[in-house]
């Protein structure tokens, strides 16, 4: 399927023509022509024309959560982490990082795939955390949420959708943000003095 600019970008603007095919997504830069007022379609043949000739094609890869060995690879280039199954069988990435251990559980799935959620999740043994505290990190922090175990443990989670795959760019984001998290939970809600 391919996506054509509308007919007021025909002034000169850069814009990039997307096709989308078999699962994969590709995207190719061009300069649109000046607006002409010759034959109709003159402008169809000169933007395919353009992209034959000197623009480069762009892929993105989108990943599912059924591509648990590249989740696990991205998982590993931020601290230790193994991929392992629950009872049910669905796939639950654990791991450490920067000392602090995390599950990244897979939600919404069917028979182990198609899962639509990635649920980061972190946990400490410290009941004695301030609910005011947890409701203040939870004000600052509007990508993760905070919480007390019926127990009284604190735990952190960051969500994000699975829903049509995302990008390995959009998961490094999740990851970064959850380092971030991890980091200054522990800093701003465990550990104040600091």
């Amino acid at each position: 399927m391919l996506l054509c600019p509308p007919r007021l970008l025909r002034t000169g603007l850069a814009v990039a023509l997307i096709t989308i095919s078999a699962g994969a997504v590709s995207a190719t830069a061009v300069s649109t022509p000046p607006a002409v007022d010759e034959e109709p379609g003159l402008l169809s043949r000169s933007l395919a024309a353009k992209s034959d000739t000197d623009a480069a094609d762009v892929t993105v890869d989108i990943l599912r959560a059924d591509d648990t060995d590249t989740i696990l690879d991205i998982a590993q280039g931020y601290g230790e982490a193994e991929l392992v199954t629950t009872e049910t069988g669905e796939p639950v990435i654990t791991g450490i990082i920067n000392g602090v251990a995390y599950q990244l559980f897979f939600l919404d799935c069917t028979d182990g795939t198609d899962c639509e959620v990635a649920n980061f999740y972190a946990i400490w043994d410290r009941p004695d955390v301030a609910l005011d505290a947890l409701n203040a990190w939870n004000r600052t922090h509007p990508f993760h949420k905070a919480y007390q175990t019926e127990d009284q443990y604190p735990v952190v989670e960051l969500n994000l959708s699975l829903r049509g795959g995302v990008t390995r760019t959009q998961l490094n984001d999740a990851f970064d943000r959850w380092t971030i998290a991890l980091a200054e939970f522990e800093a701003q809600i465990l550990d104040p003095s600091l």
